[in-house]
């Protein structure tokens, strides 16, 4: 193939080299490895395994031959360890055990994967080393690997090619071991609290148990659209029905709704349900669990998270939201009577949006609590207007068993004691029900199954639902989620080198429902002609997500752009002061999109009207 490109002349040279190998007797890709110890394991053991035969096996990330000798490193799973090796010493090429002289070591590349054996040693410089003996190839690399000292610059290469971040950078392989460690940590902790571990239907003929917009398929076999799960809630309540008192999934959950630092349509949680037990029993098991992740995964209780030191082994603050309210502004919602006095007293602490009701003039009034709650802190006793799924307390019926987690100003979970009145629960699913709307996860749809269920009765029932990729970043200090999602949902690219290699043509864009892209991205497919505005006018819906640092992250939904869905621009970060209010942040904003995007927009199609609706903001987490 000719070609300029230097990726490809590398790539060609290593095809040539593997099949130079094959010309010697050797197989540049055999089935197994005659390891017999990982690096760590040399290392933390040297003592014992001092002067005694080893076989190592990983990639070589080192070289470097001087005439008789030569040192190198291979990286396994657990580290890396030095080979030493002399030219006396290396068995000579023989096909018949697969083993490569040193007269022909030229025929390895950084990258590769190799074997060698040989005795643990250290060398004059300090350095615990294999003084190698044989050395066999497991695995020709024919692309070379990135720099290794600037490592993956570009983000999107690191998000595409995660496999390479995790090579090159130390700190990225420990995380997502550490990641894997956390679900490891929760069976552990859940199964020795008695709980049973069920696996609950991801493809379900109705989605349920949450408010968003689903993911639809086609099952062929039974001739009918299903979802991708949105909860596996009512599943577990299925299970409790069924006479199982504590039980749990750790499972996959498909929104199909934006994407930002915080949020990603495919994601992971554990949720529980425990019957004969009520929302109490909840504050002190996800308490119990944060702290037994934390010293069991990580061997402390302290993590920096968004800037603030956390500490997980001290009694987490509980508290009402009236109380909290009351503590910040000295305003007690339990003693108003009426929505003008609840309104007079949100004017009074400069919030000026009217409320419908006593209740959410109360959870207005708590968003300026929010941020505050820095070190965790379980707030309870939300207003029974925005819970209709939990049950009244019996004290005060105006309030409901329901308790939120707040750790570094962000909300961590949100739970409750479960309704179990099937013609309750009926009643309230049905006056929110719009059939024009079903599939637009604006409410929790009609499950008559589930209803069925309930009227056979279920017990008391509390659960929790903590997402895996949140505990995550609270653990590993990462305030983006692309960050503890090692194969994050991007949108199908083929580069232009692949193309070549492969001799493929790009893929021009599918078809799409919602599309998230970057403004640069936006502009060069209006460029190309692949998007464009589908109507002659366009609404444009501005979003922001506050996040306890001051800092405010945005996209932009675009309408018409593409039939009947929306495309979503995301990529926008503000730092703000942490004292500028969210009305404030909104105009920064919309200014800073008009000198942008929609500056772009105007001048690429001006045929077009524009709607600009309000921005909106949301809280993090």
């Amino acid at each position: 193939m000719a070609t300029n490109n230097p990726l490809i002349e590398i790539r060609s040279g290593r095809v040539a080299k593997a099949d130079a190998l094959r010309k010697l007797g050797l197989n540049p890709y055999p089935s197994k490895s005659k390891r017999t110890h990982y690096t760590k394991q040399i290392l933390d053991g040297f003592e014992a395994l001092n002067g005694q035969t080893v076989t190592v096996a990983g990639r070589l990330m080192s070289w470097r031959k001087q005439g008789a000798l030569a040192f190198a490193h291979v990286q396994d799973q657990t580290g890396k360890i030095q080979l030493f090796l002399r030219k006396n010493l290396v068995k000579p090429t023989e096909a018949s055990t697969a083993t490569l002289g040193y007269a022909e070591l030229n025929l390895t590349d950084l990258g590769d994967i190799i074997e060698a054996t040989g005795k643990v040693m250290r060398t004059e410089r300090g350095e615990i080393s294999v003084l190698v003996e044989e050395i066999r190839m497991l695995t020709k690399a024919i692309r070379p690997l990135p720099d290794q000292w600037s490592g993956l610059k570009d983000r999107e290469q690191v998000l595409r090619k995660r496999y390479l971040d995790t090579i090159l950078e130390p700190e990225s392989a420990q995380r997502y071991a550490n990641i894997s460690k956390i679900v490891s940590s929760i069976r552990e902790f859940l199964n020795q609290r008695g709980f049973l571990e069920f696996n609950t239907p991801v493809i379900q003929p109705q989605y349920g148990g949450g408010t968003a917009k689903p993911f639809k398929t086609h099952v062929n076999a039974l001739g009918c659209d299903m979802y991708l799960a949105i909860s596996h809630e009512l599943y577990l309540k299925r299970l409790i029905v069924a006479g199982y008192d504590k039980v749990y999934t750790i499972g996959r959950y498909f929104r199909n709704e934006g994407i930002d630092r915080s949020h990603h349509p495919e994601f992971s949680m554990v949720e529980t349900m425990a019957a004969y037990e009520n929302y109490e029993y909840n504050m002190n098991l996800i308490e119990d669990m944060f702290r037994y992740i934390a010293t069991n995964v990580f061997g402390r209780t302290e993590f920096t998270v968004l800037g603030h030191t956390i500490d997980f082994g001290k009694p987490w603050k509980r508290i009402s939201m009236p109380d909290a309210v009351k503590e910040k502004y000295g305003i007690d919602f339990r003693d108003i009577k009426t929505v003008d006095e609840a309104n007079e007293k949100l004017a009074s602490i400069g919030m000026n949006e009217k409320q419908p009701s006593i209740g959410e003039a109360l959870v207005k009034a708590f968003e300026g609590v929010e941020k505050e709650l820095i070190q965790p802190t379980l707030v309870y006793g939300h207003p029974i207007e925005i819970s209709p799924l939990a049950k009244p307390t019996s004290d005060d019926p105006r309030y409901v068993e329901r308790f939120e987690i707040f750790i570094a100003g962000m909300e961590c979970g949100d739970n409750w004691s479960e309704q179990n009145d099937p013609v309750h629960l009926l009643e309230t699913w049905r006056k929110s029900y719009k059939s024009e709307e079903r599939d637009a996860g604006k409410f929790h749809t009609l499950d008559f199954d589930f209803i069925e269920a309930l009227e056979y009765g279920m017990p008391p029932t509390t659960g929790i639902g903590p997402g895996i990729e949140r505990m995550a970043m609270i653990f590993t200090g990462k305030e983006n989620i692309d960050d503890i999602i090692f194969f994050p949902l991007m949108r199908p690219s083929v580069s232009h080198i692949n193309a070549q290699v492969y001799g493929i043509r790009e893929q021009a864009l599918a078809p799409v429902e919602d599309l998230a892209l970057s403004q640069s991205e936006f502009e060069a497919l209006c460029k190309e002609g692949l998007l464009k505005p589908q109507t002659t006018h366009v609404t444009i819906k501005p979003h922001l997500r506050s996040w306890p640092s001051g800092r405010y992250t945005g996209h932009v939904d675009l309408e018409s752009f593409v039939a009947d869905s929306v495309v979503h621009l995301t990529g926008f970060n503000i730092e703000l002061p942490k004292t500028i209010s969210d009305d404030q942040a909104k105009e920064i904003f919309v200014g800073k999109l008009e000198a942008s995007v929609l500056g772009y927009i105007r001048k690429t199609f001006p045929q077009c009207q524009f709607t600009i609706s309000p921005a909106t903001v949301m809280r993090a987490g």
